[in-house]
């Protein structure tokens, strides 16, 4: 957010161009500092020898899609596995959005119908009429949440 903001999120796209110059070349100095200022040590250690930001980028983003596959088969399955159970309904709902949230930051959106129908599918027995009536109605996530 703060790359857009400042209008240099393309640095995270592109490597410099070659004879860049000294001005474009202070950006990329600036975003590489901020970022390693933002990781914990660990993550430092693992991205030390990128010098630019589409390096750094790169090498974080890589590291945490390493384990893209085995990330979404445990998402998914804690996803499709989720019921309200005890749970308030608005709690039930927050988990259930979080574990989409999680499964779109590794490429595995779950569209709209299919997140209504899996929070539908997963609410408590006691709540079979409602889940009958707005299941028919083939309403968003957040309508069928505040109904």
């Amino acid at each position: 957010m703060v790359l857009v903001l400042y209008g240099v999120s393309y640095l995270l796209d592109y490597p410099p161009p070659p004879n860049a110059p000294a001005q474009y070349l202070e950006l990329y100095v600036h975003v590489v500092l901020w970022i390693y200022a933002t990781l914990s040590d660990t993550m430092c250690d693992h991205v030390v020898s990128a010098t630019t930001t589409y390096a750094l980028w790169h090498k974080i983003k890589d590291f945490f899609l390493a384990n893209r596959d085995a990330r979404f088969m445990i998402l998914n399955r804690q996803y499709r596995n989720l019921k309200q159970g005890d749970l308030s309904v608005s709690e039930y709902a927050r988990r259930l959005k979080l574990l989409t949230d999680a499964l779109a930051d590794i490429d595995h959106a779950v569209s709209e119908v299919d997140l209504t129908t899996q929070f539908l599918h997963g609410l408590d027995k006691r709540l079979d009429t409602i889940r009958v009536v707005l299941g028919d109605q083939g309403l968003p996530f957040d309508t069928v949440l505040s109904r």
